[in-house]
């Protein structure tokens, strides 16, 4: 099954390294999210690994969703052409795959 990402990422080829798509999701909405492919973010700090052997596939860096308080956090880089269109907030939800009823708002931030 391909990731929910696939086709955004497909799609967008250039990016802004300065600002972010960030996406807030409603809590109960969690295992839908785990199927389209995220997985929760773990901090570094808090792996503990018995040989002390950290490496890269223990620690998710991008395709990852924060939980905080009673909701979801998901990140995105953004296309250089974001603020070009008017409706492309809306735009990169569908190719997301991110359902409307899911998402308590979204906005481009400045990283």
């Amino acid at each position: 099954m391909p990731n929910s990402w696939d086709k955004y990422f497909a799609h967008y080829t250039d990016w802004d390294d300065s600002h972010c798509f960030n996406v807030r999701l409603e809590f109960k909405f969690e295992e839908e999210i785990k199927k389209l492919g995220y997985t929760e973010y773990v901090n570094s700090d808090d792996v503990f690994l018995l040989d002390n052997n950290i490496t890269n596939k223990n620690l998710p860096k991008s395709k990852t969703y924060k939980k905080n308080k009673n909701e979801i956090l998901l990140s995105f880089e953004v296309p250089y052409d974001w603020s070009i269109d008017t409706d492309w907030e809306d735009k990169a939800l569908v190719l997301l795959g991110l359902c409307d009823e899911w998402v308590i708002d979204s906005s481009v931030e400045d990283k």
